[in-house]
Formats: C-alpha cells, structure tokens, sequence
C-alpha cells in the first residue's frame, strides 16, 4: 500500500514538471506575427526587435611590469670603472634584492653571504635577482677587479 502511493506521488510529480516545461513561452516564433510583440504579452519589458544583440568585447588584460618587491641596486663597469661603491643596502631575510646591470664586458658577482652565491652577468643590460636567507652583513664584489659594490644588512 505504502509502495502505491510513492509510485503515485512520483508519477504526479513528474507529470507536474512535463506538464509546466511545455507551458512557458515558445523559444522561437515562426509565425506571421513574429518579432511583434503579442496583444496578451505578460512582460512590458520584453524586447521587441528582431536585430541580433551587440556584445561589447572584454578589455584585454593589461600587463603591467611588476616593480621590484626588494632593495634594489645598479652595477656599472664601464673598462676598469666599477660602480658603486659599497652601497649600503637593508633585506630581509628570504627577501628577494634586483641588481640592474650596464656592463661594457660579461663577469660575475661574488656574494660573501651563508653559503657564498655568484651571479653571473652579460656584456650590455641586464637584471637578476639574489635572495640571502642567512641574517648578517653581507658584502657583494666584482669577482674580476674586486670591488666591493654593495654591503647588505640582512635582518
């Protein structure tokens, strides 16, 4: 008895939801009086032309040069000129520090920190990052002249 009346409530259920799917409005006319609106129309907003709708395309996602997060420093060698001179610079440990090169010759960076880094460099521009996790003074040199062109306080 029980199993004939959910069968019955399911059969009226679904008859419901078939019965309510085929009285919204029609998806498309293709009568004579298509693209008119309809003297019994329920909505007075409704849109009445037959042209196709416009989109306005999405703006294309700008891409922006991110800025340096870190202390940031340049590097100049321009013949047996080496620059700066032990510029003082602060970071954080883990904190990422931007050297910008113009260089007249490719060489190498020698960075006295725990574990001791190198940063190789190109002729030309350029720019690389250098990230000292151990905290102290840090002393950065032109491998080739020696020159001490950045002394970092990491803490």
């Amino acid at each position: 008895m029980k199993k004939n009346r959910t069968l019955l409530a399911t059969a009226a259920i679904t008859a419901a939801l078939a019965l309510s799917a085929c009285s919204g409005p029609a998806d498309e006319d293709t009568g004579p009086d298509a693209g008119t609106p309809s003297t019994g129309a329920t909505d007075p907003t409704a849109a009445t032309s037959t042209e196709p709708a416009t989109t306005t395309p999405s703006p294309e996602p700008t891409t922006a040069t991110p800025e340096p997060v870190g202390p940031s420093f340049a590097v100049t060698v321009k013949g047996t000129k080496v620059g700066p001179n032990a510029q003082e610079l602060s970071a954080a440990p883990g904190e990422t520090i931007t050297i910008d090169f113009d260089t007249d010759r490719a060489g190498q960076l020698h960075v006295h920190s725990k574990p001791e880094q190198y940063v190789d460099f190109p002729a030309g521009t350029s720019a690389k990052k250098l990230v000292i996790k151990t905290p102290g003074t840090v002393e950065i040199e032109e491998h080739d002249s020696e020159a001490v062109v950045a002394v970092v306080t990491v803490k």
